[in-house]
């Protein structure tokens, strides 16, 4: 069974397979620029099917560490996740905090399954369970500007039940989380993208029957670039959110 090595190990295949490359990068064997393995050696290496080291390189571009180049092959990134000393590239801020003004109500504190792409993010198994945290965020005149659900892995949660209570302040969460565990947020790497809203989002957001909003997917990782936290948030379009400020020297 390709989810498994002899050991027992139940990580996916593929992650294994991302991890060690990942680590190899991280080290500086593989440095900013070289080639990555390709699928054919994946394959050969680590007797896997081709969709399984297909599967790991897109593990790696989405964690930020590889690019493809149309016609080329994959290449260790020249902007790495930064948290591993100065071969990292000098990271953008990411605010990931809640505005000192705004409103926040906490909707969901629960056990459940994780989607797919979360799984991914956290090395877990498709149809695993890990906790979700839904945050409704409105500004001073009470208007909703945000619905944030963040993601956390089975072995957080085991080790941070609090965060199935309700009244744990959204802003506190981070600390308590880094307290409980030992693990602190070092960096992060989102996405954005445009769609229409769906029903339950219209609904919370308080949006008409046909809406567009902007939504953003960040994974936050700790210092040895294990994923942290993995949230997903859901903004209205005509709020404006200063997503990436970063110099220009």
């Amino acid at each position: 069974m390709e989810n498994e090595d002899s050991s027992g190990d139940a990580t996916p295949k593929y992650h294994q397979i991302a991890n060690s490359i990942r680590a190899r990068i991280v080290s500086g064997e593989l440095e900013p620029g070289a080639s990555a393995p390709s699928e054919r050696q994946l394959v050969r290496e680590w007797g896997v099917a081709r969709p399984t080291a297909a599967d790991a390189l897109r593990l790696l571009r989405h964690q930020g560490y590889v690019e493809s180049r149309h016609g080329s092959g994959t290449y260790v990134r020249a902007d790495l996740p930064g948290g591993h000393g100065n071969r990292f590239a000098m990271p953008r801020t990411l605010d990931v905090s809640f505005p000192a003004e705004a409103g926040l109500v906490v909707l969901v504190a629960e056990e459940t399954v994780v989607p797919p792409h979360v799984a991914d993010v956290f090395g877990s198994h498709a149809g695993s369970r890990g906790l979700r945290r839904q945050v409704l965020v409105t500004e001073s005149g009470g208007t909703p500007s945000e619905l944030r659900t963040s993601w956390f892995g089975t072995e957080t949660a085991a080790r941070a039940p609090d965060l199935l209570d309700k009244d744990l302040p959204p802003a506190a969460v981070d600390e308590y989380v880094s307290t409980s565990t030992g693990r602190r947020p070092a960096f992060g790497r989102d996405q954005v993208r445009a769609r229409l809203a769906t029903p339950a989002e219209r609904k919370r957001l308080q949006l008409p029957g046909t809406s567009a909003v902007l939504e953003q997917h960040l994974a936050v990782f700790d210092t040895d670039g294990d994923a942290f936290r993995f949230d997903e948030s859901v903004f209205p379009a005509e709020v404006w959110k200063l997503l990436h400020p970063y110099p220009l020297s």
